[in-house]
């Protein structure tokens, strides 16, 4: 059985409640995309029950905030390790969901996404700024990459900042995402087979592949 490195995190998205069960058993790190999965309330409270090292995300549609605070909390009660949470998110849900993290053991990750381009330097230091505002575990930047200077200029973050993940999507963007866990990242994120979460993902077999390459654990 192939050993799937701790600085992989997986994103679970477009399967079945089976297979979910089939495969985390053989992970360290996942996330599951609760607006990704058509999986009943019982088999959620499962899902996140039978491991200890998973992110729950839930990215809302047509401003349904309200539930999704309500099913981010069902998941933190069931025993979620992280919560992903997007800036845009209103302010007082985001404090809602960081100040019971004091006293729960989890993390917030609080994430920046921009499906069209990459800022320039300065508009990306101001989105980690308010990110780290919240004083959460970590922040996530994920912009698109249109061009290799996108995908310096996003790397550049970790020069000045910690507790930042941050890397490009799309293909030009893939190279972020390889090159972020030996920048400071604390860990990177790929897809299933076929089924990825995010433009750009590799596989998470190919990236661990790539990885061991590189700078074998």
């Amino acid at each position: 059985m192939t050993v799937i490195r701790p600085d992989i995190c997986v994103s679970i998205g477009n399967i079945g409640f089976q297979e979910i069960t089939s495969l985390l058993p053989t992970l360290k790190l996942a996330e599951i995309r609760m607006d990704l999965l058509n999986l009943s309330n019982d088999e959620l409270r499962q899902t996140f029950a039978m491991h200890k090292n998973l992110i729950a995300t839930y990215r809302p549609k047509n401003n349904e905030f309200e539930f999704m605070l309500s099913i981010l909390n069902e998941a933190i009660d069931c025993g979620a390790a992280w919560v992903d949470i997007d800036i845009e998110t209103p302010t007082e849900i985001i404090r809602e969901i960081v100040a019971k993290a004091k006293t729960a053991n989890y993390k917030v990750i609080i994430s920046y996404h921009n499906y069209n381009s990459t800022p320039s330097i300065s508009k990306l230091n101001e989105i980690v700024a308010r990110c780290q505002a919240y004083n959460a575990a970590l922040t996530k930047i994920a912009c698109m990459a249109n061009s290799p200077t996108d995908c310096a200029r996003m790397l550049s973050l970790y020069d000045n900042h910690s507790n930042v993940l941050a890397f490009c999507m799309g293909q030009i963007g893939t190279i972020t995402r390889v090159a972020a866990p030996f920048l400071g990242a604390p860990f990177t994120y790929a897809g299933l087979q076929e089924k990825q979460t995010a433009p750009g993902q590799l596989d998470y077999i190919s990236l661990n592949n790539l990885l061991n390459t590189i700078k074998p654990l």
